[in-house]
């Protein structure tokens, strides 16, 4: 060793103190601007494309199948989980800060990047506040957007704030649900928990396993999902034997064709802990053409969160339930197929855009769909129906599958296919409420009175005895001021319905659409906000379903006000709409039926 200089010393003394004194600047600076962050991107655990079990992916069609990738390329089943990249992300991540029960959560883009700085709500890093996290994956590309970023553990969780495409808008997760009103973020699944299940092909969560990633044959839901594995079939057409080794759906019976798109559409669960634990290593056993009901324990009965009182489905993306029910299913050869079409027709002149929407063939925009078995009725359709021809109550799925289930922000049709009855809205059920009537979420201006006379007249059903409100007033109003969570956000929708607003009048409706404004479910919130302009004259009344309760009721109140200064037609002052022959408002029933408002808590399991 060599002794150091005096001049050294020094130098190194200087160099030490300016090491120093960052360090206390840097300390100085945080205690002053805020909390610790921690900014290390752990490790992620993506799910693995691994081709197992005749699992080949969709490239392996393409060279023999360009018009249906094509299509299939066009659907949102090709987009129901992609990997985060400028293209697949839809939200802006542009900086802003969003405040959720008083955090604040930052989204913005770092080097190509889509990246998260949030509470540390699940406990990463536990010493840290806050952290920051690159978001990695997204479910979802139609209706909202979800994003999943990687946590300490290697899982993958759900940021809290997810993007709503019809809006153009970052909404919470719990608001873009029917889930009770919360003061903090819940800790939900993880993406291997329960959302690989049905947004993949062919996974394996190994959830049961944190050492193991999932395994996927795809990601999104593709060709094999349908058709099963493919690799016998590309030997076998490379052999030049044609279809063998593959499925086709629609050659299947009507049975297993369903349950093709049961798989995912039904409301489901294992039969043990011992087949979940076998269902995460290696995957369902279900291909396609098998019988479903020995792969997975189909339910037909439940709870609020997905039921009906009488068994019907009340959440969407569960359609293969309802169908299953249904006497057309049970007695005749219904199916999917009948109505849906996975790859668009060559001779369908539909942008593909908007045959993606519902995936409907053609013909199922018609009534052909029903009438082809129906032919008695299709011979004279008003005579059966008892409307005009041209009429919405001349289309046969808006009463035998009225818009009755719920999600994605929206209603859809039961595919649980019957008649249209009216069931008193009655408070003794005490784990479910009243399933509304088709006839009344078209005629929303009538009571259940009003439907109940009619089905004895035309069709001979038995009136039910009901309550003095019920042969009054509207029913559409006593679901709105009366009835739970899922029957107001399915009223809220039916208010901008065009076929009822045709067949109801819309003069009326603003109080009580201005009932759910102040709602304290979100999703309510929001689906009546969006009926508000739906509304003639009211286009641009202002309204954020996610404002604070002091500014929620002051917009309910102005749209309130906004009727009231409004001129009211002769036609809607009747007891019906509870507006007197002056064309007011009888508030105070209002009020009182409002006390009977069903207020237990309400979570649409989607």
């Amino acid at each position: 060793m060599h002794a150091s200089s005096p001049a050294q010393f020094r130098s190194a003394l200087l160099i030490f103190a300016l090491f120093l004194g960052a360090i206390l600047l840097a300390c100085a600076w945080t205690a002053a601007d805020g909390p610790k962050v921690t900014r290390v991107s752990p490790p992620v655990d993506l799910p693995q494309l691994v081709a197992a079990d005749g699992y080949v992916g969709s490239k392996s069609c393409l060279e023999c199948h360009a018009a249906q990738c094509k299509s299939w390329d066009a659907s949102h089943h090709r987009r129901m989980t992609q990997l985060a990249d400028s293209e697949s992300i839809l939200a802006p991540f542009d900086g802003r800060t969003m405040t959720l029960y008083d955090q604040d959560y930052r989204v913005f883009e770092r080097d190509g990047q889509h990246w998260i700085e949030m509470p540390n709500v699940y406990g990463d890093a536990a010493a840290t506040p806050r952290i920051e996290r690159p978001i990695v994956m997204a479910t979802g590309s139609h209706n909202e957007q979800v994003y999943w970023f990687p946590s300490d553990d290697g899982s993958l969780r759900m940021f809290p704030w997810a993007y709503q495409v019809r809006a153009s808008k970052w909404m919470p997760v719990d608001a873009i649900f029917v889930t009770p009103p919360r003061d903090s973020v819940a800790r939900r699944p993880t993406w291997s928990h329960r959302c690989v299940q049905c947004h993949t092909t062919h996974p394996r969560s190994h959830q049961f396993d944190l050492q193991r990633p999932a395994e996927v044959a795809e990601l999104g839901i593709s060709c094999e999902a349908c058709h099963g594995p493919g690799e016998a079939h590309v030997v076998a057409a490379r052999a030049g034997k044609g279809e063998e080794g593959i499925v086709n759906p629609a050659k299947l019976t009507h049975q297993r064709s369903s349950e093709v798109c049961g798989q995912c559409h039904s409301v489901h669960t294992t039969f043990d802990d011992d087949q979940a634990h076998r269902m995460a290593q290696e995957g369902c056993s279900f291909r396609p053409g098998d019988d479903l009901a020995q792969a997975k324990k189909l339910m037909v009965e439940g709870s609020i969160e997905q039921f009906w009182a009488d068994g019907m489905v009340r959440v969407s993306g569960r359609e293969y339930t309802g169908l299953r029910a249904s006497q057309c299913f049970q007695q005749g050869e219904i199916s999917c197929v009948t109505c849906h079409q996975l790859h668009q027709a060559t001779d369908d002149p539909r942008p593909a855009k908007e045959w993606a929407n519902d995936q409907l063939r053609s013909d199922a925009l018609t009534n052909q769909a029903c009438t082809q078995c129906h032919t008695k009725i299709a011979d004279d359709v008003p005579a059966h129906t008892h409307h005009g021809i041209n009429s919405s109550g001349s289309q046969c799925v808006n009463c035998h599958m009225p818009h009755t289930a719920f999600g994605l922000l929206k209603a859809s049709r039961s595919h649980w296919i019957d008649s249209p009855r009216v069931t008193p809205m009655s408070q003794s059920i005490d784990w479910n409420s009243t399933r509304p009537n088709a006839c009344n979420l078209c005629h929303l201006d009538k009571s259940l009175g009003w439907s109940a006379e009619h089905l004895h007249a035309w069709f001979g059903q038995e009136p039910p005895q009901l309550p003095e409100d019920e042969q009054q007033v509207a029913a559409s109003i006593l679901w709105i001021v009366r009835g739970d969570a899922g029957q107001r956000a399915l009223l809220a929708w039916h208010y901008s319905w065009p076929a009822a607003q045709e067949a109801s009048g819309t003069a009326w409706m603003a109080p009580f659409v201005a009932q759910l404004l102040d709602d304290p479910y979100a999703a309510v919130r929001f689906v009546a906000g969006e009926t508000v302009g739906q509304l003639p004259g009211y286009a641009d009344f202002a309204y954020d379903s996610l404002a604070n309760e002091a500014a929620l009721r002051e917009r309910a109140a102005a749209l309130l006000a906004q009727w009231n200064a409004a001129a009211k037609p002769e036609a809607i002052r009747r007891q019906e709409l509870l507006i007197n022959s002056e064309g007011k408002l009888d508030e105070d029933r209002i009020e009182l039926l409002h006390l009977l408002r069903d207020e237990r808590p309400v979570n649409l399991g989607e």
